[in-house]
């Protein structure tokens, strides 16, 4: 079922989550210019006085300046037969890899490139392990904005054809995931163009807020009890909680489901963080799910708190359970998720040998990325 959701463009600043000093939105600044700070940036709004469900604020001067590639309204299907073998009153899983450039990160990337557009940004600096890239690429290529895309030297091929055939500049950086983050602030700083990433930039967590939005349409006033997001920054996660908190102020009755995240055994900081356990990059591991391997996730305490306020829970999962339930998704529901997006039914798995997630109760699943994008390699075995 589509749904029309209304925009109201509102004005905002840019808040750092660490210590809360407010600034006015410069998309030349990525990160709090406090000393010893850093923080990351989340938009508020100066002003709220919206009444309506219908809308979420956006932060745009005009309307007319978002970006549409035809990203979101992306459907949401029950799972018949998981949702029988799992003894689940209804599994949904929303298909995030329907938008344009196949995921969820099309509803960021639009209204960040839009964001920047309205700031005469011509040229940008982002680094991805693939989808990010791609999806940026796309947007920028839209809004004849130039872009290079850092990514790992082992990530997807499939994903960096992608980002090439959008016509972006592809740096290949060796090493781990957060050696491209590393090496594109310094061509950033060297170049004096902005680094626009989407791990950092606020704009982006206020693009994926459009999905928070269309659950709490499509369910209305029988909304899942849960949702499980695999997260390596957490965007989809915070976006979410985001357009449910908007929602609730309006709307107090409103359910804001438990807000689940996934993470793999191998790179855990979120969950570690959850979890009041220590973590440290060097206790890092090779995983399969290359979309949310991310050593120092610089959202990793606002995600925590989104978990806690949500009563939801932090799951670490094995790279044999998420290859496991890639192939039974497909065989079972007929639906090809990519190895990221498959860890939300290890999770899934977990929570329900756990009875966190109880037969009565409904769940919804993101999945977040084609399997096309980047299939495995013993994909018939």
């Amino acid at each position: 079922m589509n749904f029309i959701i209304f925009y109201f463009v509102m004005k905002y600043n840019f808040v750092c989550l660490n210590c809360n000093k407010t600034i006015k939105p410069n998309p030349n600044i990525s990160t709090c210019p406090e000393p010893n700070c850093e923080g990351a940036f989340e938009i508020v709004y100066t002003n709220t006085n919206t009444k309506s469900p219908q809308e979420t604020l956006i932060p745009l001067s005009n309307i007319s300046n978002l970006t549409y590639l035809g990203q979101g309204n992306t459907p949401i299907v029950r799972l018949n037969t998981l949702s029988d073998n799992f003894g689940i009153n209804n599994i949904y899983a929303k298909l995030e890899y329907m938008n344009p450039t196949g995921s969820f990160k099309d509803r960021g990337s639009a209204m960040m490139i839009s964001a920047l557009s309205e700031f005469g940004i011509n040229e940008i600096v982002e680094d991805s392990s693939g989808n990010a890239g791609a999806s940026i690429s796309a947007y920028s290529a839209y809004s004849k904005i130039k872009s290079h895309i850092f990514v790992p030297e082992n990530a997807p091929k499939n994903k960096v054809s992608q980002i090439q055939l959008y016509g972006s500049i592809v740096h290949k950086i060796p090493g781990p995931r957060d050696n491209s983050t590393i090496a594109a602030i310094k061509y950033s700083e060297e170049n004096s163009i902005p680094y626009s990433s989407h791990n950092l930039s606020p704009f982006f967590i206020e693009g994926t807020k459009s999905f928070g939005h269309e659950i709490i349409k499509h369910f209305n006033n029988k909304q899942p009890d849960h949702i499980l997001f695999p997260i390596g920054n957490g965007s989809l996660l915070i976006g979410s909680y985001k357009a449910y908190d908007e929602i609730k102020k309006i709307n107090p009755d409103i359910k804001i489901p438990k807000h689940h995240g996934i993470q793999t055994e191998s790179i855990s900081p979120i969950i570690e963080i959850f979890s009041n356990n220590n973590w440290y990059p060097e206790q890092a591991k090779s995983t399969i799910a290359n979309g949310i391997a991310i050593l120092n996730p610089p959202r990793k305490y606002q995600s925590v708190n989104v978990i806690k306020k949500t009563n939801g829970q932090g799951i670490k999962v094995s790279d044999e359970s998420i290859l496991k339930w890639q192939k039974e998704l497909a065989r079972k529901d007929g639906i090809f998720a990519e190895i990221t997006s498959a860890a939300v039914l290890s999770g899934l798995d977990k929570l329900v040998k756990q009875k966190i997630i109880l037969p009565d109760e409904n769940v919804l699943l993101p999945i977040t990325g084609f399997g096309l994008k980047d299939p495995p390699k013993d994909l018939f075995n």
